[in-house]
């Protein structure tokens, strides 16, 4: 009987696991659970429902992780588990400790060592992060991801954007059809006003995955079957969000939006001084909206910015 049982529970985890990589999450919950009636004391199943609901956004995910660890806490597996719990629902402060400790668990796992670098990019830490990262790429020198990563993290720096190219540009040449590489790759060029080239990396991310929310966002689809008001504002925000040397203009047209109307108020003078200056007050408060807008629909929209 026990073979039996035991036979049975090795089914229902693979299973589970199958419809977890197929983000099948309600399905995977229910077979993983059936797994642990069988042997409770089993950590893979608990971890298998703590992923699927950190899947569903439910904040009981780290419980189940922590059930995991609980039944077997030599294994680092279960402390990435925890981690991923958090990332999945963008809580990456929360999710910097399991995975540290992962990694000090298991210092040479690329993987690990990767997946902390990107954590801490998220917790507004990028140098911290770019440790971490070169530390992955030393110990996996051709992993496409971990470079898209470090590309992240030195765009976060003054003066490493060129060497940001060169890491996401290795990135592309390794995996030329990972969609998540290909996102990036539009949203760097959106920020430079490539809109055209922007768009096209946008639909080749969609192609392979169709799923990707964020390219969805570049190219302004809406978020439903039917375009509303909110997608065809987005359309005109994305045009604003796609001008160049937003690190200058974003400050600028901050104060313009505020001290030209003021000015104007105050300090009336000639008509010619206000038809000019009015205008450039109204594109300004246009500018600093949008890049609020692009962001507020990305965030409703589950893409979690860094």
């Amino acid at each position: 009987m026990q073979g039996q049982d035991w036979a049975a529970f090795e089914r229902l985890h693979r299973q589970a696991k199958f419809l977890l990589q197929a983000r099948r999450y309600k399905e995977t919950i229910e077979l993983a659970l059936k797994a642990i009636a069988l042997f409770p004391e089993d950590p893979r199943p608990h971890a298998l429902v703590a992923l699927a609901m950190a899947g569903q956004k439910q904040s009981e995910a780290p419980e189940w992780a922590l059930k995991a660890i609980a039944r077997q806490p030599e294994n680092v597996l279960w402390r990435v588990a925890l981690s991923d719990t958090y990332t999945l629902r963008g809580k990456w402060k929360q999710a910097l400790k399991p995975m540290s400790e992962a990694v000090t668990m298991d210092p040479m796992n690329p993987r690990f060592q990767s997946m902390l670098g990107l954590i801490l990019v998220h917790c507004k830490r990028p140098a911290e992060g770019v440790l971490y990262l070169k530390r992955s790429l030393e110990l996996d020198p051709t992993n496409a991801l971990t470079h898209q990563r470090m590309s992240l993290a030195l765009s976060k720096q003054l003066g490493k954007n060129k060497l940001a190219e060169e890491h996401l540009r290795k990135a592309l040449e390794l995996q030329p059809d990972n969609p998540v590489i290909k996102n990036t790759l539009g949203w760097r060029l959106l920020g430079r006003g490539h809109r055209e080239e922007a768009e096209t990396a946008f639909y080749e991310a969609l192609r392979v995955d169709p799923t990707q929310a964020a390219s969805k966002l570049g190219i302004g689809a809406p978020a439903g079957i039917k375009k509303g008001p909110s997608d065809i504002i987005l359309r005109g925000a994305l045009r604003f969000y796609s001008i160049p040397y937003r690190i200058i203009l974003a400050p600028a047209c901050g104060v313009l939006a505020i001290e030209i109307p003021q000015l104007i108020l105050t300090h009336p003078g000639s008509w010619i001084f206000t038809a000019v200056s009015l205008p450039v007050a109204v594109l300004s408060w246009c500018y600093i909206f949008s890049l609020v807008y692009v962001r507020v629909i990305g965030k409703r929209r589950g893409i979690q910015f860094v």
